[in-house]
């Protein structure tokens, strides 16, 4: 039986083992050097499964369809791509209905010194930190991702149906606001 070719986008330093890790930073020792806001170095329909956490929301909107139509293109029909971005929902609930907690994730989680310690401040870093570009919601990834090929399906941290998808998570509910999808390939 042949094995499935599994493709990890934007691995940086956190390599999943038998996966084709790709980042363009040379110095995390990928096994595919590639800027992935670009073309992907791989043939067409060579993909079962794909995976990227935290990547697309450094994208503007245009650039993420591109990101994923690649994607698309990649997987082979009946694939899977896992992607994990932040919840700018769940960002503004804390922002507007739970300061605190806001302010609990970003001092234990993040913690980069903030020069007002407010809660807005925290709320526009949080739009901007580690790259982030352009924020979804469940509605508007959901909504792109079938523009371009893809039925998205929410999951839970560490939960698919596909079970080499399961613990991949790096971000917990505990440390991070995330969103978790599990996107099929549709023909």
């Amino acid at each position: 039986m042949e094995a499935k070719v599994k493709i990890n986008l934007g691995s940086g330093h956190w390599k999943l083992e038998d996966w084709v890790n790709v980042d363009i930073d040379h110095e995390s020792q990928p096994d595919v050097c590639a800027n992935l806001a670009g073309g992907l170095p791989f043939a067409s329909g060579v993909a079962q499964l794909m995976h990227t956490e935290d990547f697309i929301d450094q994208l503007e909107l245009v650039q993420a369809a591109e990101f994923l139509q690649e994607c698309h293109r990649i997987l082979a029909p009946g694939g899977v791509l896992r992607v994990l971005t932040p919840d700018m929902r769940q960002l503004a609930h804390l922002y507007l209905n739970d300061p605190q907690q806001l302010k609990n994730l970003w001092s234990t989680f993040v913690g980069i010194p903030l020069s007002l310690d407010t809660e807005g401040e925290i709320f526009n870093m949080g739009m901007r930190f580690a790259g982030h570009t352009f924020l979804y919601d469940e509605e508007t990834f959901k909504a792109l991702a079938h523009r371009c090929g893809f039925e998205a399906r929410r999951v839970d941290f560490q939960q698919s149906e596909i079970p080499e998808l399961q613990g991949l998570d790096l971000r917990s509910p505990e440390n991070a606001i995330s969103l978790y999808f599990d996107c099929y390939r549709k023909d």
